[in-house]
């Protein structure tokens, strides 16, 4: 009944924010004339249900109203595959971005399950561009409402962006990478570009000729003889770091445009260097006053920010030093193989001597750890940039600018603890590539200071 009921009912969206499907009565009256005979038969799969109810609708079918009603089924059943796609994406990636499926379910629950339709809802663009030659009305479902625009803006602005590396790296073209990479040294951007080149003659290459024989899944990694073939002479080890170091950066960069906010670039022959933009103008004062501020910014930028780490840490240490036994020892070992050496939890239990990655996961709290750290630092750079623009402007012209610069700070800030969320979700080989990562890690050269 579970499974039949989903033809009939649609699932909509309360004044609470929460889903409840309501009932149908035509729809169901349709559903039990026609396919109450395979619903109940638990060899019949669904495609097989949708299949019926499909043929019902088209536009050609005798019955029009009937050929309504078959469609509204499928919107009803639509309704519960996006309800579950956007829970899926909330178990996949909530914890680690902070949303929950509420947050999505508006963008995309919006069909008011009208035997007519008055609008192209989410489910009605979805059922009336569906091909069932081309794949299962699930996957058909599952798909465009992981695109969905909304869904994808939404993702973009937490700091996450769900094409993968391979994909990233196949549909950028080498003529781009001095504009996106614009933070690179000229050494550096030329082995990006020669790296690039050799991905796109052997890796993108092999993906033409998969797609011209039908093949249209997910972008899979390199294989070994892949790697070989773009790097000779480098272990397959090594190429594959580059080009997921690659990969990253233009994501970052791709992140950075569709928010339309700045873009927190690192050059790796000047490690120690944020090209941060805090505000476009200081009230009235000069060129070189501004030019002046900025450089002090970007020095406070940096020192606030090693200096919200070194408190954050501290705190958590003397918190799990309370403990009984002792774990700070066993927190700060953690840290340093999750963020410097880029271990995996599993391999961090198995080096701390945890019992599983679960228990390095409660023990990091890296979400919670990253939100506490921002907060500190934010507040820190505030007072730190207030104090020095009342060296140029007077406490009435802060005022004035006081929300921007608020803003400004904030973006700023954010921006980084997205970039290390970000990296943070990449499984294995990962590398220390993000602002807060590698002022953590410079950190640990003076962890004495913090017992």
């Amino acid at each position: 009944m579970v499974r039949a009921s989903r033809y009939w009912q649609i699932l909509k969206l309360t004044s609470s924010g929460n889903c409840e499907a309501r009932e149908i009565p035509a729809a169901r009256k349709l559903v039990q004339n026609h396919c109450s005979v395979i619903l109940a038969d638990p060899s019949v799969t669904d495609s097989q249900v949708q299949q019926r109810l499909w043929e019902m609708g088209q536009p050609d079918a005798p019955d029009v109203e009937a050929a309504l009603l078959a469609k509204l089924c499928l919107r009803c059943w639509i309704s519960h595959q996006i309800g579950y796609v956007c829970r899926q994406l909330a178990a996949q990636f909530g914890e680690t971005y902070g949303f929950s499926a509420l947050e999505l379910w508006p963008l995309v629950l919006d069909d008011d399950g009208q035997l007519e339709p008055t609008y192209p809802s989410v489910a009605v663009t979805i059922l009336d561009s569906y091909d069932p030659t081309k794949a299962a009305l699930g996957t058909w479902v599952a798909r465009r409402t992981r695109d969905h625009p909304e869904v994808t803006r939404f993702c973009i602005n937490l700091g996450f962006y769900r094409i993968s590396d391979w994909a990233i790296l196949n549909d950028t073209q080498v003529a781009q990478l001095p504009r996106f990479l614009n933070h690179l040294s000229q050494g550096e951007l030329q082995t990006a570009t020669w790296l690039l080149d050799a991905y796109h003659r052997v890796y993108r290459r092999a993906r033409l000729m998969q797609r011209q024989r039908g093949y249209r899944g997910r972008c899979a990694e390199p294989t070994v003889e892949q790697l070989k073939q773009i790097a000779p002479g480098q272990s397959p080890s090594e190429v594959l770091n580059q080009l997921q170091d690659l990969a990253y950066q233009l994501r970052q960069y791709r992140i950075a445009v569709r928010r339309g906010t700045p873009l927190i670039a690192q050059s790796l022959d000047q490690p120690d260097t944020a090209e941060v933009m805090v505000i476009d103008e200081l009230d009235d004062e000069s060129t070189q006053t501004q030019h002046a501020f900025m450089e002090r910014y970007r020095v406070n930028f940096l020192a606030s920010l090693d200096e919200a780490i070194k408190h954050v840490v501290q705190n958590y240490a003397e918190q799990y030093r309370r403990r009984k036994p002792p774990k700070d020892e066993i927190f700060l070992q953690a840290l340093k193989l999750f963020h410097c050496q880029g271990l995996a939890m599993k391999e961090i239990a198995a080096q701390t001597g945890l019992s599983s990655q679960v228990q390095v996961t409660r023990l990091l709290q890296l979400k919670r750890f990253r939100a506490d750290v921002c907060v500190y630092w934010l507040n820190r750079l505030k007072t730190e940039v207030q104090a020095d623009a009342l060296q140029h402007i007077t406490p009435e012209q802060l005022d004035g600018i006081s929300s921007r610069l608020d803003q400004s700070l904030t973006e700023d800030t954010e921006s980084v603890m997205a970039e290390a969320a970000s990296e943070a979700q990449i499984p294995k080989n990962r590398t220390v590539n993000s602002v807060f990562a590698r002022r953590l890690c410079a950190m640990f050269s003076s962890l004495d200071e913090w017992r």
